[in-house]
């Protein structure tokens, strides 16, 4: 895990707490809608450099392509002709 991955998930989880805390703090009047605010758009910006960093390249076929057969259907006759 590289530092600058984990610096992503520490302010992630960060800015998920200042979210719940200024929710909670609203609900006994002690905050404003304004931090709320606030700590929704930081959450939003340390998910996205998350997910930013997080995110994976498109997935290798697990074996290569085997386009020796004229027609689909070739490997399952000659299985048949083999067979008989």
């Amino acid at each position: 895990m590289t530092t600058e991955l984990q610096r992503a998930m520490a302010q992630y989880e960060e800015a998920r707490i200042r979210y719940k805390k200024a929710v909670l703090a609203s609900l006994g009047g002690a905050s404003n809608g304004g931090a709320i605010r606030r700590a929704i758009q930081d959450f939003q910006r340390a998910s996205s450099a998350l997910k930013r960093l997080t995110a994976t390249s498109p997935a290798m076929p697990s074996k290569p392509q085997d386009d020796s057969e004229p027609f689909p259907g070739w490997g399952f006759m000659r299985r048949l002709l083999k067979a008989g």
